[in-house]
């Protein structure tokens, strides 16, 4: 299994904390925080790492709390490999109201990125993929990013044979054009489609157009704990959520995006390559702040093999 290159263009430091109540104007005495290395791609290659695959994180780090970033992503696992940038890399805060076990999250815009700076980003991901392997696109792309930069690093992948998965929102995810997979939410399904989406069939309608589009072969429409819904061209299969008293959820669908990408690696077929993504979005539920499922947890959550 070959080492999986993730890439995040607007990654943060999480800070997490707790106070008794949220109240407005109020000083608010929080708990002693934990500082965690985030962002959609940090947190894939955290967890491709837990799952036991290896992981190279291509990241943006700026000012100091870029330098805190890139030493605690190296702690946890993953090779790293930072692209100096001249704004600071930014800062998100997670809430926790003890009392009702209500999350408030708080999450900033990033630092904007030269012209010089994005070619040095694609650049260096494309100097870093695998032939024949995988390469996750995965987080929020930081303000006035190019439109054309995800359909050029699909071109760069396209040229290593390399298959690519990109997990983004808003008008980065309606910019994506070649991936193999993308896996949006259900909101971030309907923003895109600019429809409700009430039920299961235009869920599929929607998912299918991306695929006519050329968006990607494979939409993993990611539905919380109810599970996810995979469309292709041809087939839309349900995959079941599995049921956990967990509370956290930051990052549970970059886990559930490592452990797809992982299990495809290692041979599995796509349906079962989603179950696998399913029960570790569930596991990453169970630990604390930013931290990636736990492999135990997710052999412990994995639904048995059924058709695929």
């Amino acid at each position: 299994m070959s080492t999986v290159v993730t890439l995040t263009l607007n990654p943060s430091i999480d800070v997490h904390t707790s106070v008794s109540d949220v109240i407005h104007t109020e000083k608010m005495r929080c708990s002693t925080p934990r500082f965690d290395p985030g962002g959609g791609g940090v947190n894939v290659a955290r967890a491709l790492v837990s799952l036991g695959t290896e992981a190279t994180a291509i990241v943006t780090a700026g000012g100091w709390t870029g330098s805190m970033l890139v030493d605690r992503l190296r702690a946890s696992g993953p090779t790293v490999v930072s692209v100096p940038v001249g704004g600071s890399t930014r800062e998100n805060t997670t809430v926790v109201e003890r009392r009702t076990s209500r999350q408030f999250r708080f999450v900033m815009p990033g630092p904007r990125l030269s012209a010089g700076e994005e070619a040095e980003c694609l650049a260096v991901f494309e100097n870093s993929l695998p032939s024949g392997g995988s390469a996750v696109i995965s987080g929020s792309m930081p303000p006035g990013f190019s439109r054309s930069f995800l359909a050029r690093a699909a071109a760069a992948a396209a040229r290593r044979s390399c298959r690519l998965v990109v997990d983004t929102s808003g008008p980065a995810l309606a910019s994506v054009t070649n991936a193999f997979l993308i896996k949006p939410s259900l909101r971030e399904l309907r923003d895109v489609a600019c429809s409700a989406l009430p039920d299961r069939a235009s869920r599929v309608a929607a998912a299918r157009d991306l695929v006519r589009a050329h968006t990607a072969e494979v939409v993993v429409i990611s539905l919380g704990a109810r599970g996810a819904l995979v469309v292709t061209a041809d087939a839309a299969v349900d995959v079941p959520g599995v049921p956990v008293s967990g509370i956290g959820g930051l990052g549970a669908g970059d886990n559930m995006v490592a452990a797809i990408v992982h299990a495809l690696d290692a041979g599995a077929g796509l349906i079962d390559a989603v179950r696998l993504g399913v029960a570790a979005g569930a596991a990453a539920t169970l630990t604390p702040g930013s931290d990636p499922c736990r492999r135990s947890d997710v052999d412990r959550l994995r639904r048995p093999t059924g058709p695929s």
